[in-house]
């Protein structure tokens, strides 16, 4: 049941009876009720069309030779990648083929040695839960390569533009350092986030085109909220325009990686996990906190931050997450390429 969620096919392939395997098929839940399986008898006598729609089609193999199992791996390569748990010498021969083999740890040690995995525990859910755990990794890693990207790119058409514009710094080296250091807090949380299941349905794949197009458009529409901000702020001075950035540039990036961690809607989207929830609480009080302090302002040149100045960043954060929001949906419903 765990396997069909994740659109893992699970197959028998035995050299026991026919009636064997598909009872206890039937009790796994591989088997439909009235499904039949195949004998290594019936395909030893097919034609090589009819051979590949059996293996294809059967989820059950029983009285199958060395060779068959091998002959049946091999064809199912064809379409898609195959994992063969085996434990005999018997299964040696199908173990060196398959994408990954896995042996449990009483199995005969020819068959050991052909392993990539060693099972500890007789337990099919070992390998789902391998399987969903890899997903979820990968889909984090995208998450994090995808966040680092939208920012440095926001990052750079706003202080590439801006720096043509005003005669001084948008920020202190000091304060960039400390931007990067309180924006990446939450960053370290990531590896824990909780990812949606319709994402853990099927093996995913570097998209470099996807990966920069996203980072790309995202950027932009957060160096457009840059620019919105040193237009509101610019008239107001330098300690003010580099005191607010700072603020509205890590709250910018925070609300990012609520944005950008899934590609549906927040709404819609599996709830972040506690770690992360709990670091980003952590760095948007560090955040506001800062400015307001005797040590902010003195090693970092901060100004304290009027109301009005907050409830400015406050509107402009809300019109930047819905604009992000709203891009980034359009694009994974109409532009991205399906696989």
């Amino acid at each position: 049941a765990l396997a069909k969620k994740l659109n893992i096919e699970v197959k028998i392939i035995t050299g026991d009876s026919l009636e064997v395997a598909e009872y206890i098929g039937r009790e796994a839940g591989i088997l439909d009720a009235g499904e039949r399986g195949v004998l290594g008898s019936q395909l030893e006598m097919m034609e090589a069309e009819d051979f590949t729609r059996a293996v294809l089609g059967f989820r059950v193999f029983a009285r199958i030779s060395p060779e068959q199992k091998y002959k049946i791996i091999q064809e199912i390569q064809k379409h898609k990648p195959v994992g063969f748990l085996g434990e005999g010498v018997n299964d040696a021969p199908a173990l060196k083929l398959a994408n990954v083999a896995i042996v449990v740890d009483s199995g005969a040690d020819v068959a050991k040695e052909a392993a990539d995995v060693i099972l500890l525990h007789k337990d099919l859910k070992a390998i789902i839960d391998g399987i969903s755990e890899g997903r979820r990794i990968y889909m984090n890693i995208i998450k994090y390569i995808k966040y680092t990207l939208t920012g440095n790119f926001g990052n750079f058409y706003a202080i590439a533009g801006v720096s043509l514009i005003i005669p001084y710094l948008p920020m202190l080296p000091s304060q960039i350092l400390l931007t990067n250091l309180l924006s990446d807090l939450p960053l370290m949380a990531v590896a824990s986030d909780n990812v949606d299941q319709s994402e853990l349905k099927k093996p995913s794949h570097y998209n470099i085109r996807d990966i920069a197009l996203v980072s790309i458009i995202l950027g932009l529409v957060s160096s457009l909220a840059d620019f919105a901000f040193f237009g509101m702020f610019f008239k107001y001075g330098e300690q003010n325009v580099q005191t607010m950035w700072f603020i509205q540039s890590i709250l910018a990036e925070i609300l990012l990686i609520f944005s950008i961690r899934t590609r549906f809607s927040i709404f819609k989207a599996k709830p972040p996990s506690r770690l992360l929830v709990v670091s980003c609480i952590v760095a948007v009080a560090l955040t506001i906190a800062l400015p307001f302090t005797s040590l902010g302002q003195r090693l970092f040149h901060f100004t304290m931050p009027t109301a009005n100045f907050m409830i400015s960043i406050v509107v402009l954060l809300a019109v930047y997450f819905v604009l992000t929001e709203a891009v980034k949906v359009w694009y994974y419903k109409y532009y991205i390429p399906k696989n």
